[in-house]
């Protein structure tokens, strides 16, 4: 049975922590059935876990427009989970607004609960207010917009990984290995593409774009918080757009999904907008490719946009 396994594997779990050695022996081969909550943290799990024998790997959410923040988990999700889930990969660190319930699931020895995020440096606003509290406060769980924070998220999910499923603990390395080097090639290969823009300066109009702007190595000028997909209107549109001519900055980073009339009337106002793709609106099946694809497109939009902007300066 399914709860066989995963008892012995919570029993592993336990001996490993408190410094035991573990002799428990499979009574059954079936499938450990794995489930990660949103796209990203489903993408750099499969390189991970891709290929190791015996594991399935799903994607819990299925591709979002909104602020993954604000995904309500419903009861189709916890159905799935409570019917079929042995492992539950999250990011944990306030990206799951249910992370309540998934703790309620582990808690119930069903379900064995990996935080991908624990342990890692967030970006946290330093700036104070007096304004009603909303999940933009606190540390940004968006870690996954960087690949340097994507490698340390495939490092604690191989340790997770190979610390519950020892059977399989070489397989899991090997994959991480093999990521850690693809991931590092990427990387150079952003720097590559951002070059000329490293030291100059954008604005942010979502949130988990300060992760992608600190890999460009960009100069935040200013941060306006705003949902995923969310439109100015009138008052709004307004504030925002002395917001950044205050700021300096003539490129805007925004999200990939953003209303076009919002993304015109910032054209409009002066400023060149670089669409970047945050990974939401992606799902099972665009792989782990998808993650490798989406950021170096990223990478293209913002050198373009920087390209744009200064070919603008010439022209003034």
């Amino acid at each position: 049975m399914r709860l066989t396994r995963l008892a012995g594997l919570a029993l592993a779990l336990i001996l490993l922590l408190t410094g035991c050695s573990p002799m428990v022996e499979e009574e059954n081969s079936e499938s450990l059935s794995v489930y990660a909550t949103f796209y990203p943290i489903y993408a750099l799990a499969e390189m991970v876990i891709g290929g190791v024998p015996d594991v399935e790997l799903h994607c819990l959410v299925q591709p979002q427009d909104g602020c993954l923040r604000s995904y309500s988990m419903s009861d189709w999700d916890l159905s799935l989970l409570a019917a079929s889930a042995d492992v539950v990969i999250a990011g944990g660190r306030g990206l799951e607004s249910f992370e309540g319930t998934l703790e309620a699931l582990s808690d119930q020895a069903s379900i064995l609960l990996i935080e991908a995020l624990s342990g890692l440096t967030l970006f946290q606003e330093d700036e104070e207010t007096d304004e009603e509290s909303t999940h933009f406060d606190g540390a940004n769980p968006h870690l996954y917009m960087s690949v340097d924070g994507a490698m340390s998220i495939v490092e604690n999910i191989e340790t997770a990984m190979a610390l519950l499923d020892a059977d399989h603990a070489e397989d899991y390395r090997s994959n991480a290995a093999a990521a850690l080097s693809e991931l590092e090639a990427l990387k150079a290969e952003i720097q590559q593409e951002t070059a000329d823009c490293a030291g100059q300066s954008a604005a942010v109009l979502n949130e988990a774009l300060v992760y992608a702007a600190q890999d460009y190595g960009l100069e935040i000028a200013t941060t306006i918080v705003r949902e995923s997909g969310e439109r100015l209107y009138d008052s709004q549109f307004e504030q925002c757009v002395e917001m950044l001519e205050q700021s300096g900055a003539k490129v805007v980073l925004i999200e990939r999904q953003a209303p076009k009339p919002f993304v015109d009337e910032l054209e409009a106002a002066g400023f060149a907008v670089a669409q970047i793709d945050v990974l939401s609106t992606l799902g099972e099946t665009d792989g782990a490719q998808g993650y490798f694809d989406a950021l170096r497109e990223n990478a293209r939009a913002v050198a373009e946009a920087f390209s744009r902007a200064e070919g603008e300066e010439v022209e003034g």
